[in-house]
C-alpha cells in the first residue's frame, strides 16, 4: 500500500465501471483475426425483376485516382455500378471494357439498350 493515499480499491474498480479498461493495454494484447471470404456464388435473377428492369441504361465515365483511369458505369433503375481498371484511355481500350461490361450484364440475362457519356465518348 502507499502511505497517505485516499484511492482505495473500490475505488478503482468502480473508475474500470464507468470508463472501461485500458484500451491502450487491451489494443497492444488483441490480435488481428482474418475475416472470411466473400462468397462469389450467383443467384438467379427473378424474373419479375428482368421483366421490369430487363432493358439496362448505362452512365458511363472515365475517373482517375492517382492518376491512374477507370472506367465508372452505373445503370439506370437497377443501380448497379462497375468500376474496371485501364491501362490507358484509348478507343481500343474503353470498347474493350464497355464490351465486358455488357458481357456481365448480359450473363444475368439483362440487355444494355443505351449508353449515356459525356463530351469525351
Amino acid at each position: 500500500m502507499i502511505l497517505n493515499c485516499n484511492v482505495t480499491r473500490e475505488d478503482i474498480l468502480r473508475a474500470e465501471e464507468f470508463f472501461g479498461p485500458n484500451l491502450g493495454s487491451v489494443k497492444g494484447k488483441t490480435t488481428r483475426k482474418p475475416t472470411e471470404h466473400a462468397s462469389l456464388t450467383w443467384k438467379k435473377v427473378p424474373e419479375d425483376i428482368l421483366e421490369k428492369y430487363g432493358d439496362v441504361t448505362l452512365a458511363i465515365d472515365v475517373m482517375a485516382i492517382n492518376k491512374i483511369p477507370f472506367i465508372i458505369t452505373i445503370s439506370r433503375h437497377i443501380h448497379f455500378g462497375t468500376a474496371k481498371l485501364i491501362c490507358n484511355k484509348s478507343k481500343r481500350t474503353i470498347m474493350t471494357s464497355i464490351q465486358q461490361v455488357m458481357r456481365a450484364y448480359h450473363a444475368r440475362g439483362f440487355r444494355v439498350c443505351n449508353i449515356l457519356g459525356d463530351g469525351g465518348f
